[in-house]
């Protein structure tokens, strides 16, 4: 019986076999074989060397076994598994980590869905430590800065690089960009400050992202310089304006002075290097209130700062505004006294807009508003003679709360912008009873093609006073850049002939403040007597 089953498993077996070499017999032709399209990658090298916030270009050249037309292909571009672009060609700003980046470039045929890769490594270096236009802005109802390296011919500005190379937002209300030329060791106080939601934003002046550890300037950084402790606990540190101010950079020591208002408080830190020893000393004072303990206005300015030779300059003292008053009061930054001036007049209702000194020692400007006028004063503020020498009401469409202003240097000149327009003021025209008017227009924007709805909302001027720059918004009303596409320009234009040197569009969001970072602070843009300042605009 055994045997009998072996034997019909036997028979059952080689009729099978027989039964599948008649079926591959049969089977010719049931097949149909085609020859996949093989892709070759050419034009993207192993390693690629650029600058941080460069515009990164790579044409590439496809090559197939039976096609090669672009348009029967999908694309993406991949750096550090994030995909940045799904062009086939590459055009991306470097907001990659510097160092070296993993890349990938991926080409798909739409009709096969066979891929083809090429795989390649990006080396960043930095482009962000020496010269270059900082332009802090509000797009998409948040903080952003755009950058543009003026150390090397032919650079492109780099639109709101921030929250693409940190992945964290900058705040949500900008107001001004500082620098200081007198970073401290480890950079507890770096060299590049962003004031932005009442706070002041450390960031690293080589790499323009957060020092970590030490993100935020507050009241710890004085507390822990003072000569004493604070009175009374700290809930909170709200700035409501903010300075540094270079004063001694040429010799054995170098000094400055760091100075905020923060709620209704004055605090100051004069900070001194002597780079030899790598020694600091510093002198702070913490908690400073007007004479009147009231409520302060937003803004500060020196009575006087005159050039001491070399890159020097000597300051004098800090005025300010309460408002719960009316009055002038102000610190010699060298102490905790707070002095009132009654010889500059009482101003009731009003509220400090700008103040700044002027090219003639110890004489400044400031500006007032009631929320129905503003007014202009002139004032002398040598110590113990102060008086008002003049006091006109300005029109609204001339000077209002979106105002910027800059004094020159050497001559009795404030330039300012208001709406659509640049105004070059003669300040001796205070003095002889003529406000500022539409007769100090200096250019307007509709010689470049402007329509009404653009508006210069903030202003700079190169330390050599050869050019202004302008920060544009095309956003109309919409002050949070919430419009699709980027509106925010920037207008380099010669000081002397108000003639357009550069125009840059579509850089920002709406501008809120535009800067030079200067990698090492000349006063002038000059050493040894002549302008050094080699600037590709």
């Amino acid at each position: 019986m055994f045997g009998k089953v072996i034997c019909m498993r036997t028979i059952l077996f080689f009729v099978c076999l027989t039964g599948l070499l008649f079926a591959c017999y049969d089977d010719k032709g049931n097949y149909d074989y085609h020859d996949i399209n093989q892709i070759t990658i050419s034009g993207i090298d192993s390693l690629i060397r650029c600058d941080q916030m460069d515009l990164l270009h790579i044409p590439v050249t496809l090559e197939g076994t039976q096609y090669a037309d672009t348009n029967r292909f999908t694309y993406f571009w991949e750096i550090n598994r994030k995909i940045v672009s799904t062009a086939k060609d590459l055009n991306v700003y470097v907001n990659f980590p510097l160092g070296e980046n993993e890349a990938r470039f991926v080409v798909t045929d739409k009709e096969l869905g066979t891929k083809a890769f090429k795989y390649f490594k990006i080396n960043v270096s930095s482009s962000t430590a020496g010269d270059c236009i900082l332009v802090l802005s509000k797009h998409k109802g948040h903080a952003e800065l755009s950058f543009k390296r003026l150390d090397k011919e032919g650079s492109v500005f780099t639109p709101n690089f921030y929250e693409a190379l940190t992945g964290n937002y900058l705040g949500t209300n900008p107001r001004r960009i500082h620098r200081d030329y007198l970073p401290e060791a480890n950079n507890v106080n770096s060299g590049l400050k962003i004031e932005t939601d009442h706070q002041i934003k450390c960031l690293s002046e080589e790499t323009l992202q957060e020092i970590e550890g030490n993100a935020i300037l507050d009241h710890n950084y004085y507390i822990k310089e003072a000569q004493g402790l604070p009175s009374g606990d700290i809930t909170g540190f709200e700035v409501k304006a903010f300075n540094h101010q270079a004063t001694t950079m040429e010799g054995m020591m170098n000094t400055n002075y760091t100075c905020t208002i923060a709620g209704d408080e004055f605090w100051t830190i004069q900070s001194t290097c002597v780079p030899s020893m790598n020694m600091w000393l510093k002198l702070a004072f913490m908690q400073i209130r007007s004479p009147w303990k009231g409520t302060l206005s937003p803004t500060m300015f020196l009575s006087s700062l005159v050039e001491s030779g070399g890159q020097n300059y000597t300051v004098a003292n800090m005025y300010m505004f309460d408002e719960t008053v009316g009055q002038f009061w102000y610190n010699n930054l060298l102490s905790a006294n707070n002095v009132g001036v009654p010889e500059l007049g009482t101003y009731s209702g009003y509220s400090l807009l700008f103040g700044t000194h002027t090219a003639t020692k110890d004489h400044a400007v400031a500006v007032l508003s009631d929320g129905a006028g503003y007014r202009m004063l002139y004032m002398n503020l040598s110590n113990g003679t102060q008086s008002v020498l003049a006091d006109f009401a300005v029109p609204s469409n001339i000077i209002n709360e979106t105002t910027s202003y800059y004094p020159m240097k050497n001559e009795a000149y404030m330039l300012f912008t208001t709406n659509d327009k640049l105004y070059r003021y003669n300040l001796r025209e205070l003095e002889n009873n003529v406000a500022p008017g539409n007769s100090s227009v200096f250019v307007e924007l509709s010689k470049w093609g402007y329509n009404a709805e653009a508006k210069i909302t903030c202003m700079s001027v190169s330390r050599t006073e050869q050019e202004i720059l302008l920060g544009v918004s095309r956003y109309g009303d919409d002050t949070e850049g919430m419009s699709e596409g980027l509106k925010g320009d920037v207008l380099v234009l010669d000081l002397k002939t108000g003639e357009l040197v550069k125009k840059y569009e579509g850089i920002s969001g709406v501008p809120v403040d535009v800067k030079i970072k200067y990698q090492k602070w000349l006063r002038d843009g000059k050493e040894g007597g002549n302008v050094v300042d080699m600037l590709y605009f």
